[in-house]
């Protein structure tokens, strides 16, 4: 089953190539923004989000106003948040993962969203 993945970086391309070329390579479909705006800008026009997995440092705090903004466009998205310290946990989302491993979270999308897409959308 194929996710469709919001991936928000505070990178430009280069950060983000490597987690997306991961998630694309396992049939992934994913739509980047590089910042608060443009991620809620990508979400409403696409709604169809399984998923959203936000880097912890985006620029001046929008972290926190981000995933309280995603939570009331989509209450029930999961939210996995990247961090170069995943031992602490970002408050709102469902999941923290280190941001230097991506087959970290090719694992849990496998193992905690692949199927409960798969059965939602009647596959």
């Amino acid at each position: 089953m194929r996710l469709v993945v919001l991936m928000v970086e505070v990178e430009q391309p280069e950060g983000i190539s490597s987690r997306k070329l991961v998630l694309e390579t396992a049939r992934h479909n994913v739509i980047t923004a590089y910042g608060r705006d443009a991620a809620i800008d990508l979400l409403r026009r696409f709604p169809n989000v399984d998923v959203a997995v936000i880097h912890t440092e985006l620029e001046d705090s929008q972290f926190d106003r981000l995933v309280s903004e995603i939570k009331k466009i989509c209450p029930a998205l999961p939210i996995v948040a990247l961090s170069p310290f995943p031992e602490e946990n970002a408050a709102g989302v469902d999941h923290t993962l280190s941001s230097y491993d991506p087959q970290l979270l090719l694992h849990l999308l496998a193992e905690r969203y692949e199927a409960a897409t798969s059965d939602e959308r009647g596959s």
